[in-house]
């Protein structure tokens, strides 16, 4: 809950941070025109991680406690103000965001007058609170977000439809005609019920002329396409809508709650999968002559850095308003999620501590507080391969753009 780059003395000027956030706010203006969902998702995010920060604001400031810093961004300040006791504002490194709380360790330095308004001298009680805000304006934020999609478009039904919600340029679909909404109705003949049958069809049909029925506006139209041969298997260049159902606005609240419990039984199922030996070996291979091939189910469930997320999110939401409010809600959840890991430095890590404390407080007859000196060399491992993990993810992902 403060800036990891306090400490590092890097050359400011009034003159040259108004420069830099010019550009950032030019480049992001830009964006909006060229690229305006690229855009949406961009500042989606950024929405997601400070409304986490604003939980642990807010939250400190009803129990007590003093917070001096609300910032987007770390290292050197571009810009900012001060309200009463908290300076709100941007920094250069637009890579997250943070609220400091005062006292957040007995490893800072407080002046005498602010002691009693630190974490470390809060009931216990005050303490969970504070660290476990920002988790839950997430997940609040998640369940409001696949709401408000899942009664504008309708509930998820699960595996994709038959239906087109892309085509790739320049494909073997393309270049036969295929469109955006074509529903995939027969292949050489035979009837396609599902996405499962249709991509088992295209793939055994490498090299082949085949003839593929769609229903286009109520009509059927025969259209003759020869799918790539890639890897030994066939490649048309479709995408699939995904397939919903109607939801009534009403019945869309607990669909909504569906929804959460399935995407985090999901998201806990892949940062475990991740983090398995297994998973770790899989991932490694990225980086060697045994990289999985694009859009492979590998390389589809590998880590995506933000890079990664914005330009599979663009493609996926671009002109679906819903789709882009199911995506922001994924990711408030998964952000909720990989916070409550019970390691420092993550919220779940603070909240381990608070919960030792209490236990052993109550076990000694005193209070109990854990000295953070000993659990630094475990906090810079962690911090070591979540850094190495997020920068290996960012490679993988420009090398997909540049592909």
């Amino acid at each position: 809950m403060k800036d990891p780059l306090d400490h590092v003395q890097l050359s400011e000027t009034r003159r040259g941070n108004t420069v830099v956030l010019g550009v950032i706010l030019a480049g992001l203006v830009l964006c909006f025109v060229a690229a305006p969902w690229v855009a949406a998702i961009i500042v989606g995010l950024i929405a997601m991680v400070m409304l986490h920060e604003a939980g642990h604001l807010i939250a400190a400031r009803r129990t007590g406690m003093k917070a001096t810093e609300y910032f987007l961004g770390f290292g050197p300040r571009l810009w900012s103000f001060r309200r009463g006791e908290t300076e709100y504002g941007i920094k250069a490194i637009p890579a997250g965001g943070y609220v400091r709380i005062i006292g957040m360790s007995n490893l800072e330095e407080v002046p005498e007058a602010d002691e009693a308004r630190t974490y470390r001298r809060a009931t216990n009680g005050r303490r969970l609170v504070v660290v476990l805000a920002g988790v839950t304006v997430n997940i609040l934020l998640a369940w409001v977000l696949f709401t408000v999609a899942i009664a504008g478009r309708g509930a998820l039904v699960e595996g994709p439809s038959t239906t087109v919600r892309q085509v790739v340029s320049d494909s073997a679909a393309a270049q036969a005609g295929v469109r955006a909404g074509d529903e995939f109705v027969a292949v050489d003949g035979r009837p396609v019920g599902s996405w499962d049958e249709l991509k088992a069809a295209i793939e055994t049909r490498g090299g082949e002329a085949t003839t593929f029925v769609v229903r286009r506006g109520g009509e059927r139209i025969a259209l003759r396409a020869t799918p790539d041969e890639r890897d030994g298997q066939g490649f048309l260049g479709v995408s699939p809508a995904t397939a919903v159902r109607d939801v009534s606005p009403l019945a869309a609240i607990p669909e909504g709650f569906r929804t959460l419990g399935e995407v985090t039984v999901a998201t806990g199922q892949g940062i475990a999968r991740i983090f398995s030996p297994a998973g770790v070996e899989q991932y490694s291979r990225n980086f060697t002559s045994q990289a999985p091939a694009p859009g492979s189910v590998a390389d589809q469930e590998r880590p995506r850095s933000l890079i990664g997320i914005v330009d599979e999110g663009s493609t996926i939401v671009e002109g679906d308003i819903w789709g882009l409010f199911y995506l922001l809600g994924a990711v408030s959840l998964v952000l909720a999620l990989f916070n409550l890991i019970p390691l420092l430095p993550f919220d779940g890590g603070h909240a381990v501590i608070v919960g030792y404390e209490a236990v052993a407080s109550r076990v000694q007859g005193r209070t109990v507080r854990v000295d953070f000196r000993r659990l630094m060399p475990v906090t810079a491992v962690v911090l070591a391969l979540f850094l190495m993990l997020g920068v290996s993810a960012m490679i993988l992902d420009l090398r997909d753009l540049a592909r």
